[in-house]
């Protein structure tokens, strides 16, 4: 396959689910770069986005799963310290994988645009992890040669407010964007412009032709309007990692039998994990994920039962310093925590583990005299179990 294409489906659809990929982690031009500008607002190499643009297309080709919308296609650009293939789980095929360069992007978004306008009934998934700036409604997404043009460095990024903008002529209806990525202001980017001008973008404006269904856009952003997102070093970041987690199940629910994630579903089960210490860690609450619009469609179908987080606790936060905890199923043991593995870090901390939905007993045991248990049935968004002295 040529270009950022690393699958391409022909047999599926139409229609059928078309996504575009993007982490940048490497940025020659900022501190830390092989050439570094004189100002660069701060802004440095990072690890986290190729890892987890990576993490999400392993996911799209094993675990995505839409029977009326099938993954038809999926585009990967990546900018990483150390280039490596990109290794489809399913098959074990080493794809070479294009530089996430502006002009590797803008091409990646036509050909993605042109994939999804084969049919109305098309859904089109974006995912861009990597610095980003904000002024107002406006989005600059940073490609890996931000500041190569010096008389002009936002030509080396992507218009993302242009980019939903452009979009409305593509007959697919279903439109669905990921922006792991800061929505800060920039001195030396937008701010200092004195334009609207936020990046470059191949798709003209325009509004949608009366002759095609509504379109259902709806993008997902990793932290509030104005606020930096938190990446951690070497790993997944956050706000992908939480997606992942609740596409798993965090985000389903069964009304109709079969466990299916929805779009609104999706946001309050990401809010769930960015709010949660045993998860976030210091940044817990103070990264708050947003949406700007939320039109509810099902976005994804389980195999089976879904994985859902529990935190075990005692109704003292204290005694969870001394507690062993037991988790049970049928009458089996599941998980232990023994009193000796408690965090000394955060010793009162609740035992978080994840379960598949089911029936389960939970037990706290802080001496032969003091066992105190609770049942309860494991579902989505999460289960918290407090464990009371009887």
């Amino acid at each position: 396959m040529a270009g950022s294409v690393i699958h391409l489906d022909e047999q599926a659809g139409p229609p059928c689910t078309h996504a575009l990929v993007i982490g940048v982690g490497k940025y020659p031009h900022l501190a830390g770069g092989e050439a570094p500008v004189a100002d660069s607002d701060g802004m440095r190499q990072l690890s986290s986005p190729p890892l987890s643009a990576r993490a999400l297309a392993t996911w799209l080709l094993a675990e995505y799963h839409d029977p009326g919308r099938p993954l038809g296609s999926l585009a990967l650009l990546l900018s990483e310290e150390q280039p490596a293939p990109f290794v489809d789980p399913r098959t074990q095929a080493a794809h070479d994988v294009d530089d996430a360069t502006i002009e590797n992007i803008l091409t990646a978004v036509t050909q993605w645009y042109d994939r999804g306008d084969s049919h109305v009934d098309n859904r089109l998934v974006f995912y861009f992890c990597g610095h980003g700036v904000s002024q107002g409604d406006d989005m600059a997404l940073l490609a890996a040669d931000i500041f190569a043009d010096q008389h002009n460095p936002l030509n080396g990024a992507l218009d993302f407010a242009g980019l939903m903008n452009g979009l409305k002529r593509c007959k697919a209806t279903q439109q669905v964007f990921f922006v792991d990525a800061c929505r800060s202001n920039s001195d030396v980017l937008i701010e200092s412009s004195g334009t609207r001008f936020a990046g470059r973008s191949p798709l003209g404006a325009g509004t949608r032709p009366l002759d095609l269904p509504r379109r259902f856009h709806i993008p997902y952003y990793a932290t509030l309007a104005g606020d930096r997102s938190h990446a951690r070093p070497g790993q997944v970041s956050l706000f992908t990692e939480a997606l992942l987690k609740s596409l798993a199940g965090a985000a389903s629910d069964d009304p109709e039998g079969d466990w299916r994630v929805n779009t609104s579903h999706l946001l309050e089960a990401i809010d769930h994990f960015m709010h949660q210490s045993e998860f976030a860690g210091a940044v817990a609450g103070v990264q708050v994920p947003s949406v700007g619009e939320l039109p509810v469609f099902v976005l994804h179908q389980l195999p089976g039962p879904p994985v859902v987080p529990v935190y075990v606790g005692c109704a003292s936060a204290r005694d969870n310093a001394e507690a062993e905890f037991v988790c049970r199923e049928n009458g089996l043991e599941r998980l232990r925590r023994a009193a000796a593995d408690v965090d000394d870090s955060a010793p009162e901390r609740e035992w978080a583990i994840e379960l598949r939905f089911g029936n389960y007993d939970f037990e706290a045991r802080l001496g032969d005299q003091d066992v105190r248990t609770k049942s309860i049935t494991v579902r989505p968004v999460f289960r918290r179990v407090q464990l009371v002295k009887p």
